[in-house]
């Protein structure tokens, strides 16, 4: 006889043999279209006559786009679901990618970083989404940590994208940055139509499962559902507010640090190729722990303050990397530790809504979230190059990105508190009423 536990781990093993492996490939590929111009700039700023606070401009303003695309893409996607809708999306940033490739100065590089914005938009929260419909609660920070593992992972893109800037720089008569976008933006157009082979919208689909296997899970998925609220409820929930706050905050220092660091590397004195493996350290050291604290979170079933205490990690490696500037290899084991922490917040940060909203809410909480959020993607890039121009180096900017984690942090503890306390304050009414 198949005990429940059984039960539940041959289905949950299965589930995710079957989709996360191809989810986390997406993941990477988003990572890699997205992130390729901070490699290109290592030339192609030059070429083109891009400064610091132009170049910041053009990374950041892809998320003008995505900010404001990614809650009707959601929509979208609670309406038709995730296989059509998310194929569609990836192809379309891997076609805008490689037509990155023709850019001749800031102003077609702006359009172009807008319209990836418009195409990307949509992609995190369906996916965020769909682990929702496919994993119990209890096992969804451990799904999202696999699934994420990809953003670190993808850093190993980076020294590949350096070997191509200058492997392939005069080829044709191209600029090696052109052929990083052409090279770099063909995968997702392949694996958009892999995506719309392998994806299913809901258990009720799932033929590879056995029939007992369905029917647990389609059983566990639709408990869930029940008593849920609508699209708008998931926009308009106080929660949500604070969280998007909570994560501009975070992104802020993300984006920041990834569009800038191979730019802070490179007045170390490390050429092109050496910048693209020392950039790529302290993402892949963070897989590790970034794996290890989700599912201490699962274990703990508790959010919040897991996502505090990696934000408040990645502050102080930015705070130390900051003051320490002057000295390459103290700075560069002070981003180190601001990956290991800013890595193993997405997991824990990523699951927060999930304990609060469900079905067509949670897909509006989330990409609320991710929409406005994302706002902190272009101003920290923004904010950074200003901030070196006027300054001279990338002290105070890097501080300024340790700082913005602090808070971020704090935000969430407050918000866990209030949380708890309006829990506890609940108890006592329930037992009076019990005992009436």
């Amino acid at each position: 006889m198949t005990t429940p536990s059984t039960l539940e781990d041959r289905t949950m093993r299965k589930v995710a043999r079957r989709f996360l492996p191809l989810i986390a490939l997406c993941y990477l590929v988003l990572y890699l279209d997205r992130l390729n111009v901070s490699v290109a700039a290592l030339t192609m700023n030059e070429q083109l006559g891009i400064g610091p606070a132009a170049y910041g401009l053009i990374a950041g303003v892809f998320f003008w786009t995505y900010a404001l695309f990614e809650i009707p893409s959601n929509y979208v996607v609670s309406r038709i679901g995730v296989r059509i809708w998310v194929a569609r999306i990836i192809v379309s940033w891997g076609v805008v990618t490689m037509a990155t490739a023709a850019a001749q100065g800031t102003g077609s590089l702006l359009g172009l970083r807008l319209l990836l914005g418009i195409a990307e938009a949509g992609f995190s929260p369906a996916m965020l989404f769909f682990i929702a419909r496919w994993f119990p609660p209890r096992r969804r920070a451990a799904a999202m940590a696999l699934m994420a593992a990809a953003v670190p992972v993808s850093a190993i893109t980076t020294p590949i994208s350096a070997h191509i800037l200058t492997g392939l720089d005069g080829l044709g008569g191209l600029a090696g940055w052109r052929w990083l976008f052409l090279i770099t933006g063909l995968p997702a157009v392949v694996l958009g139509f892999v995506f719309y082979r392998v994806i299913r919208d809901d258990p009720a689909d799932a033929t590879f499962l056995a029939p007992d296997e369905r029917a647990w899970l389609r059983a566990e998925t639709a408990r869930e559902t029940l008593g849920g609220h609508g699209f708008r409820h998931g926009m308009l929930n106080p929660r949500v507010a604070v969280l998007v706050v909570v994560f501009l905050l975070f992104t802020f220092s993300l984006f920041g640090y990834q569009f800038f660091l191979p730019q802070i590397l490179r007045q170390f004195g490390l050429g092109t190729n050496a910048v693209g493996w020392v950039a790529a350290l302290p993402p892949l050291l963070a897989v590790g722990p970034m794996i290890w604290w989700a599912r201490h979170s699962d274990r703990k079933q508790e959010r919040a303050r897991h996502y505090a205490a990696a934000a408040a990690t990645a502050a102080v490696g930015f705070l130390a990397a900051g003051f320490l500037l002057h000295q390459p290899a103290a700075a560069v084991a002070g981003f180190c530790v601001a990956g290991i922490g800013l890595y193993a917040c997405i997991p824990t940060q990523l699951a927060i809504p999930s304990t609060f909203l469900s079905g067509p809410a949670l897909a509006a909480g989330l990409a609320t979230i991710n929409g406005l959020g994302n706002i902190g993607g272009y101003l920290g890039p923004q904010i950074t190059g200003v901030l070196r121009g006027v300054s001279g180096s990338y002290t105070v900017a890097v501080l300024v990105l340790g700082v913005a984690l602090l808070a971020s942090s704090g935000l969430a503890l407050l918000l866990d508190f209030r949380v708890r306390r309006t829990a506890v304050a609940a108890v006592p009414e329930k037992a009076v009423l019990d005992v009436a």
